[in-house]
């Protein structure tokens, strides 16, 4: 957790309160390779300058947009039913500035699945999609997750929140927050009528598409590295301080 910074606790407390919710259930099974080709057209599409396309900014906004749906999930499963309070839900953090933050083991086992932390979503998370990627388009060694996730937490609060580390020559012409900004109430709607657990695996298969069909023109382990590094600091962000619709 960043230093000096306010969070609640209540969010570690509300295991028993939603334990019959953390049950895994089948959202996984629902995933489409037509709906990640739409996602992957429609964001080429919209992010196209003239003829050309830079595959990072795509890559970017599929990672951004997969990670703040997670949030959004957890929100719309556990919140906006009444099983959960916000603050249950998440462990809420408030930098010096006032800008609020959303954390929490619920929201980490969308990102990044772990043996010991049952998931919404069953066995499925950004990262165990989008790490197979990797592998499946020829990676001997992908970046290190924990050390995304880490500094992700370390920035909260900062100019370097939310940028990823990435060289130069691959820096997407957008960043994680522009990409959430412009395309999320637009992924949203395509993704009506789905398990809302499943708004970020489907996002995550589109990157995962984009990754494998890239790898001659992009090396998967930065592929991983960008989609990653957009994902993991979007699931944090305040839904407040995005336009509204």
């Amino acid at each position: 957790m960043p230093p000096r910074t306010v969070a609640n606790d209540r969010a570690a407390r509300a295991d028993d309160a939603a334990e019959q919710s953390l049950e895994p259930s089948d959202v996984a099974s629902d995933l489409s390779e037509a709906v990640a080709g739409e996602l992957v057209d429609w964001l080429r599409f919209e992010l196209r300058r003239g003829r050309d396309i830079q595959h990072e900014a795509v890559l970017c906004a599929l990672g951004a947009l997969a990670g703040y749906a997670a949030q959004q999930a957890i929100r719309e499963t556990l919140v906006k039913t009444g099983e959960l309070t916000l603050d249950q839900a998440f462990a809420v953090i408030e930098t010096r500035s006032g800008e609020v933050f959303f954390f929490g083991e619920r929201l980490n086992a969308v990102i990044v699945a772990k043996d010991d932390v049952r998931n919404l979503s069953g066995d499925a998370s950004i990262w165990k999609i989008v790490s197979q990627a990797g592998y499946d388009a020829g990676a001997i060694n992908l970046p290190d997750v924990t050390d995304i996730i880490k500094n992700c937490a370390a920035t909260v609060g900062r100019d370097e929140f939310g940028i990823p580390r990435v060289a130069d020559a691959h820096m997407p012409n957008i960043l994680p927050r522009e990409a959430v900004s412009r395309f999320w109430p637009a992924a949203r709607r395509k993704l009506a009528g789905k398990d809302p657990m499943s708004w970020p695996l489907h996002l995550a298969m589109a990157a995962r598409s984009l990754i494998v069909s890239l790898k001659h023109a992009v090396r998967p382990d930065i592929a991983v590295q960008i989609v990653m590094e957009a994902a993991v600091p979007m699931s944090k962000i305040d839904p407040v301080s995005l336009p509204k619709e």
